[in-house]
């Protein structure tokens, strides 16, 4: 086994038959690997040994080290971006496209052993994959959430999945949705290839598929590729664009949300060009919400101030826990109708009040709504853990 010095995020391991396995394991993060500069500049020097040792590498495996496979970008990098550090964050972008490029054209199999959650940057590694095995573990989740933080997947995800799913499908299934995916789910929504039961076996199906593709290639670099379902200029696409858009409007109320109308266009116009040129228009939309105030308020809220609250930081000190079984809600328009069935879906006992019964029935019957789609849900047990008693 070669084991000299790697670069410090990416640990390259190969076998005495030349298959290498790049392990993600930035050696200053206790869980996750995430894509920051040490992990850019990693990944800038793996790409080219294996440009450089191209003949000799037989096929590459992509796994970590950490519970997780990877954690996407660093978002305090992202969050401090402004228009005068515009330039630098678009090139840091770039560089990972590229490297990430040279790893998919190499023309031997690359595949990517997916151990735990694979979310935004993680996942996009995967994409520059030929071929995705992932770990049937709860902590295994795949997907690209970015669109939940104000964001798009600015590391080749709307370029590839565009490639792979087609525009419509792309956009519903995994872009503007930021739905994440457990195994099975990812598997049947061809977000994945193949579903492990062990992290012996994952590898074994790994190395089985470089054993059994010699030469690999992505769908999009084969002569003659098309896109599933077209481009803008299909008549059938180009029939559906007007309802994508408004499907866009309804789900976010007319808020200026700039993040879905930056998926979107990068999308479809990423459909028209080449794979490089996309790669460029994703880079430009990218760029436009990290120096936005929108975006920033985002990852703040939606991110760093979750997780605060999520640790109890700001609890009160001194204060015993205490549960609680009864709260009022005062108003019952649209936040106060979905706070009281949050309460309600905890098993609390909810009262909820407003300037009339009327409104506060309104409310109630929102509560209702949501508790009825829930339990009709596939998959979903028949009752949650604890009674709702639901808002009165």
């Amino acid at each position: 086994m070669d084991t000299t010095a790697r670069p410090s995020t990416i640990r390259w391991e190969e076998s005495d038959d030349h298959v290498v396995t790049l392990v993600l394991d930035d050696p200053d993060q206790s869980a996750d690997t995430m894509m920051n500069a040490a992990f850019v500049d990693s990944l800038d020097a793996v790409a080219a040994r294996l440009a450089e040792r191209r003949d000799a590498v037989r096929g590459v495996i992509v796994t970590s080290a950490k519970k997780s496979f990877f954690a996407g970008g660093d978002l305090h990098d992202l969050k401090s971006v402004t228009p005068a550090t515009a330039g630098a964050s678009y090139e840091a972008g770039m560089r990972v496209k590229r490297s990430l490029r040279v790893l998919e054209t190499l023309g031997t199999p690359v595949v990517a052993a997916i151990n735990g959650a694979a979310l935004g940057g993680g996942y996009e590694i995967a994409l520059a994959c030929h071929h995705r095995v992932v770990l049937d573990t709860p902590a295994a989740r795949v997907g690209l959430p970015e669109v939940t933080l104000g964001l798009l997947p600015g590391g080749g995800g709307v370029t590839r999945t565009v490639r792979m799913f087609g525009v419509a499908d792309a956009l519903r299934k995994v872009l503007l949705e930021g739905t994440r995916y457990g195994p099975a789910r990812a598997l049947e929504a061809g977000l994945v290839d193949e579903i492990a039961a062990d992290p012996d076996e994952l590898l074994a199906r790994a190395r089985a598929f470089v054993d059994t593709h010699p030469r690999s290639a992505q769908s999009w670099d084969a002569p003659g590729y098309r896109i599933p379902g077209g481009t803008p200029a299909t008549p059938e696409l180009a029939a559906q664009l007007p309802a994508l858009t408004a499907l866009l409007r309804k789900r976010t109320g007319g808020a200026p949300y700039p993040a879905p109308r930056n998926i979107l266009a990068a999308a479809v116009e990423g459909s028209q060009v080449d794979v490089d040129t996309a790669f460029t228009v994703e880079a430009r939309y990218l760029t436009e919400l990290v120096t936005g105030q929108i975006t920033k308020n985002m990852i703040q809220a939606f991110f760093f101030d979750l997780r605060a609250v999520d640790s109890g930081a700001g609890r009160p000190k001194g204060v015993e826990p205490r549960e609680v079984t009864r709260v009022a809600v005062l108003g019952a328009g649209m936040m106060g109708a979905g706070i009281a069935h949050s309460c309600a879906e905890a098993g609390i006992d909810v009262v909820l009040k407003d300037v009339s019964a009327e409104a506060a029935a309104r409310g109630k019957g929102h509560s209702e709504k949501l508790c009825a789609r829930g339990f009709r849900r596939p998959g979903l047990p028949d009752a949650p853990s604890r009674p709702a008693r639901g808002p009165r």
